[in-house]
C-alpha cells in the first residue's frame, strides 16, 4: 500500500464530500428560478431584505415576490411546474421541498396575498396532491394535477373597481378545491369558484371577464 497515495486520496475524498454536501444544502432552500420577467419585480426574504430580481435569479423558501403595476414574472419551479405572477401582486413561497425525486417528503405551499397567478403544477402537484396548496386571505386551494388561475382582490387595489373583494379561482385543466371554514367547493375546467370571506361557503359563479380571459370553443364545422 502506498502511504503517499493514501494521504493524497483521503483529503480529495473529504473535499469532494464537503463540496457535495454544500451544494445540496445550498440547493435545498431553492423553490425555483426566474424564467422571464417584465418591469419591476422584487423579492423580500424572511429577514426583511429586499432585492430586485433578474432573469435566472433563484427564489427561496420564505421569499415574497412582489410585482409592480405593469410588471410580471414567470418562475420555473424545481419540480418542473410553472408559476406566472400577474402585475400588482404578492406571492409568498411558504414551503418548498423537492429532492429531485419522489420520496414522500416533497411539498409546495404558497400564499397569494394579493393580485393573481397562473400555476401549472409539476411533479408535486401531480403525485403528492395533499402536499400542495395555495392559501389566500379568504380560502385554501388544493389541486388535482392542474393548470389554474387564482386572483385575490383586495380593498384599494385596481381590481377592486372591477370585481368584489375575495378570492377567485378558475380552472383551465384538471381540478381544484376551494375551501373555507364553511366547506369545500370543487372547481372543474372552465369553471370559476369564488370565496368572499373565510366564514362564507365558496360558490361557483360565471367566469368574471374583468379578471380572466376565456378562449371561446371552436365553432362547429
Amino acid at each position: 500500500m502506498n502511504p503517499i497515495k493514501n494521504i493524497i486520496t483521503l483529503p480529495s475524498i473529504l473535499l469532494a464530500a464537503c463540496l457535495m454536501f454544500t451544494g445540496q444544502a445550498a440547493y435545498a432552500g431553492i423553490a425555483g428560478h426566474i424564467l422571464f420577467l417584465n418591469g419591476d419585480v422584487q423579492s423580500t426574504n424572511s429577514a426583511g431584505q429586499t432585492r430586485v430580481l433578474q432573469k435566472g435569479d433563484a427564489i427561496h423558501e420564505s421569499d415574497t415576490v412582489t410585482t409592480a403595476r405593469g410588471a410580471s414574472a414567470q418562475i420555473k419551479m424545481r419540480d418542473g411546474g410553472y408559476v406566472v405572477i400577474r402585475p400588482d401582486s404578492q406571492l409568498k413561497f411558504d414551503s418548498f421541498v423537492f429532492s429531485g425525486e419522489e420520496d414522500g417528503s416533497e411539498k409546495s405551499f404558497l400564499s397569494l396575498l394579493k393580485g393573481g397567478i397562473r400555476a401549472i403544477t409539476g411533479l408535486i402537484g401531480k403525485k403528492n396532491k395533499k402536499n400542495y396548496g395555495i392559501t389566500t386571505p379568504q380560502s385554501t386551494i388544493g389541486i388535482r394535477g392542474t393548470d389554474h388561475e387564482t386572483v385575490v382582490v383586495t380593498a384599494g387595489s385596481a381590481l377592486a373597481a372591477a370585481a368584489p373583494i375575495g378570492t377567485y379561482n378558475k380552472v383551465n385543466q384538471g381540478e381544484t378545491t376551494l375551501t373555507t371554514a364553511k366547506g369545500t367547493l370543487s372547481v372543474l375546467p372552465n369553471q370559476m369558484g369564488f370565496a368572499g370571506a373565510s366564514d362564507q361557503m365558496p360558490q361557483l359563479q360565471p367566469i368574471n371577464l374583468n379578471i380572466f380571459t376565456v378562449v371561446p370553443p371552436p365553432s362547429p364545422q
